[in-house]
C-alpha cells in the first residue's frame, strides 16, 4: 500500500475559503505561506492565482478568480467552477485561520524535513569528509526549522498578565534576586540576577581575568540550592586546565602550587574540602574544539531536551566561527552574536560569552574600555542585553594604583536596567583567580588563609 505524504485537504481547504468569506484574509496568507505550502496541486494553482490577482489590486472573489483561472487556462486543474464555489463550505470558523495556517505549515515543513532526509542520504554514499557532511546536513534541517510556524500577536490584556507577574515576583524578593546568582552582591542589584533569555557579554583585553570572572561565576550560580546546570564551552583551554583554575580559587592556593604539585600538608586539606564542594556541582565542560556557533546550540538544545541546561558560558566568542564560509569578519561575528542571543530566546536561559577588545584600548592614555572597544563587530553591542567590562588598574598602573588586588566591573549596557559606567569593584586575587564582593572578610569565606598579596 502506497504512503500518502503528510498532509491536511481539510485545513488546506479551509485557508483558500477564508478568502471567500473575508477577502482581507488574502494578505494574512501571502506573509504566512507561499506555494509549495500547499500539497494538493489544484490548491497551489488557485492560491498562486489569488496571490497575482493581489499584486494586481483585484479584489479576490468566485467571479475574479475563476476568471484569471479561465484565462490562463488553469480553471480544470483547479478543479473547476463547482469545486472553486465549494470551497466556503469547508471553513469551520474565521477566527480559527491562524490556526489552519499553522497546520497546513506543520504539515509542509514535515513534508520538507522527510526530503530533506532523502537527500541527506543520498549525499552519504558520496560524501568523502564526515565533518562536512554533518554540517551540510544539519543545514539543510536548520534551514527548514527557521520557517516553523506562525504566531499570533499578543494581546496587551495577556502579556500584561505575564508582566505583574514578575513585578509581584520581584516584590517577593524585594528587589533583591529574581534570577539565577552570580555570586557579586552589586552585580545582582543591577540585574535582579541572570535572566532567562538575555545575552551577556564580558569583555577585556587579555589579563583582565575575564576567564577566572567566568568560572566564579559559573561555580557561584551551581552553588544555589536548586542546583542549576551550567554548561560552560571553551575553545582556548582543556576541561582540565578549568577544573585546576576552579579548584585554586575555591580552595585560595595559588595556580603554580597546583600547577607544580608543591602543595603543604595544610594546603592538601584546603584542597581536598575544594574538591568535595565542586564534585556536587552540575558543571558541563565542553573542550572538543567547538568552532562553529551551530554545534554550540546544536549542544545546548540537547541539554535542555533532557532538562540539563540552566545556564551556557562560551570562553570566548572570536574564536567561533559562523555557518557560512566566504563572509568577512564582521559579518560573521554578527550571526555569531545573533544566534547566541536565539539560543538565549529559545531555550530561555542566560547566556554569558566572553568577548576581546580592540587593540585601540592600548593607544589610548586612558585605558579604561568602551562600547567602540568592543572587537570584530557593533552587532554585539546591538543583540546583547548587558554588557560588562573588566579593568585592572594596577596591570597599568602596578607602582602607582590605588586599587591593587581589584577589578573595576563597568556595566556599559543594560537593557533591563541601569547601567553603571564608573563601575563598582570586586577583591580579586589573581594568584588563584578568585573574585570576591568588597565587604568580604576572610573569615567569612568558604575556606580561610585568603592572601589578596
Amino acid at each position: 500500500m502506497e504512503k500518502i505524504a503528510p498532509n491536511n485537504m481539510e485545513a488546506e481547504q479551509s485557508v483558500l475559503g477564508s478568502v471567500f468569506v473575508d477577502p482581507g484574509t488574502i494578505k494574512v496568507l501571502i506573509d504566512a505561506l507561499v506555494k509549495d505550502d500547499f500539497y494538493t496541486y489544484r490548491h497551489k494553482v488557485i492560491f498562486t492565482a489569488m496571490v497575482e490577482l493581489f499584486n494586481l489590486g483585484v479584489e479576490i472573489d468566485y467571479t475574479t478568480l475563476t476568471n484569471i483561472l479561465e484565462t490562463k487556462d488553469l480553471l480544470k486543474d483547479a478543479g473547476g467552477v463547482d469545486y472553486i464555489l465549494g470551497l466556503i463550505n469547508f471553513v469551520p470558523s474565521i477566527q480559527n485561520l491562524h490556526n489552519y495556517i499553522n497546520i497546513v505549515k506543520d504539515k509542509a515543513m514535515t513534508r520538507n524535513i522527510m526530503d530533506a532526509c532523502r537527500k541527506i542520504i543520498e549525499n552519504g554514499f558520496v560524501a568523502d569528509n564526515a565533518t562536512e557532511f554533518s554540517n551540510n546536513s544539519e543545514k539543510l534541517i536548520f534551514d527548514i526549522v527557521k520557517g516553523r510556524r506562525t504566531g499570533d500577536f499578543a494581546g496587551i490584556s495577556k502579556v500584561i498578565d505575564e508582566v505583574v507577574t514578575k513585578i509581584e515576583k520581584t516584590s517577593e524578593s524585594h528587589g533583591r534576586l529574581t534570577g539565577l546568582d552570580t555570586g557579586f552582591e552589586e552585580l545582582n542589584e543591577y540585574t535582579l540576577g541572570l535572566q532567562p533569555s538575555e545575552l551577556m557579554i564580558i569583555a577585556a583585553r587579555p589579563s583582565m581575568g575575564k576567564s577566572a570572572f567566568a568560572l566564579n561565576i559559573a561555580t557561584n550560580v551551581a552553588k544555589m540550592a536548586k542546583k542549576p546546570y551550567v554548561a560552560f564551552f571553551s575553545l582556548e583551554m582543556g576541561s582540565d586546565q578549568l577544573v585546576s583554575r576552579m579548584l585554586s580559587a575555591e580552595s585560595r592556593i595559588h595556580s603554580d602550587k597546583i600547577r607544580t604539585g608543591h602543595i603543604s600538608n595544610a594546603e592538601w586539606e584546603q584542597l581536598n574540602v575544594a574538591v568535595e564542594s565542586l564534585s556536587r556541582l552540575n558543571i558541563m565542560f565542553d573542550d572538543a574544539g567547538t568552532v562553529k556557533i551551530t554545534e554550540v546550540r546544536q549542544k545546548c538544545r540537547k541539554l535542555a531536551q533532557e532538562g540539563k541546561l540552566d545556564l551556557v558560558i562560551i570562553d570566548y566568542l572570536q574564536l567561533l566561527s559562523g555557518s557560512n564560509t566566504g563572509v568577512n569578519r564582521v559579518q560573521e561575528v554578527s550571526e555569531i552574536s545573533r544566534l547566541l542571543k536565539e539560543i538565549a530566546r529559545e531555550l530561555k536561559v542566560p547566556v554569558i560569552a566572553l568577548s576581546q577588545l580592540s587593540r585601540q584600548v592600548e593607544r589610548r592614555d586612558d585605558k579604561i574600555p568602551v562600547m567602540a572597544d568592543l572587537r570584530d563587530s557593533g552587532s554585539i553591542e546591538q543583540d546583547a542585553d548587558i554588557i560588562l567590562f573588566l579593568y585592572r588598574d594596577e596591570y597599568y598602573k602596578p607602582k602607582t594604583t590605588a586599587r591593587p588586588n581589584q577589578v573595576d566591573i563597568i556595566i556599559s549596557k543594560n537593557r533591563q536596567g541601569a547601567t553603571k559606567p564608573d563601575g563598582f569593584r570586586l577583591l580579586f586575587n589573581k594568584q588563584c583567580g578568585y573574585f570576591g564582593n568588597m565587604e568580604t572578610k576572610y573569615d567569612d569565606a568558604p575556606i580561610k588563609d585568603i592572601d589578596w598579596e
